[in-house]
């Protein structure tokens, strides 16, 4: 597992604060050499424009450009949506986050909340099944 926070205080807006999100991911994975990459995101906005073929014109077009810019990087890179509840851990690290003035990463480890929270989602799709 591998995760970070970056520090986000002069963003307009939420959609701005998780597209910056979304590109942070992809280039964390990028940096960590990872061919395979699924991305989880609970703002519909970014995931459907980072999805769709056409030139995205809205307030984050040059995130999506520099995420779309970084697909020929990965062997497979998909985006999918998923709810809030379900997007719990993001919204830990967030919250972790906003305590530092520079980036702060975890490789294989975790804060202790966000590690909760994860097994409770592994929990919850495990019954799924």
């Amino acid at each position: 597992m591998a995760a970070c926070t970056y520090p986000n205080e002069h963003v307009l807006s939420s959609t701005m604060v998780e597209a910056q999100a979304c590109l942070q991911a992809v280039i964390l994975t990028e940096e960590l050499g990872f061919k395979k990459v699924f991305v989880e995101g609970d703002a519909l906005t970014v995931i459907k424009r980072v999805k769709v073929v056409e030139e995205d014109k809205s307030n984050i077009s040059n995130l999506v450009k520099e995420i779309k810019e970084r697909f020929c990087i990965f062997d497979k890179i998909e985006f999918r949506y998923v709810s809030l509840k379900a997007n719990e851990v993001a919204h830990a690290l967030a919250t972790e986050g906003r305590r530092y003035e520079i980036p702060k990463y975890w490789i294989e480890e975790a804060l202790k909340k966000v590690e909760d929270l994860a097994n409770q989602d592994r929990s919850g799709l495990e019954g799924e099944g």
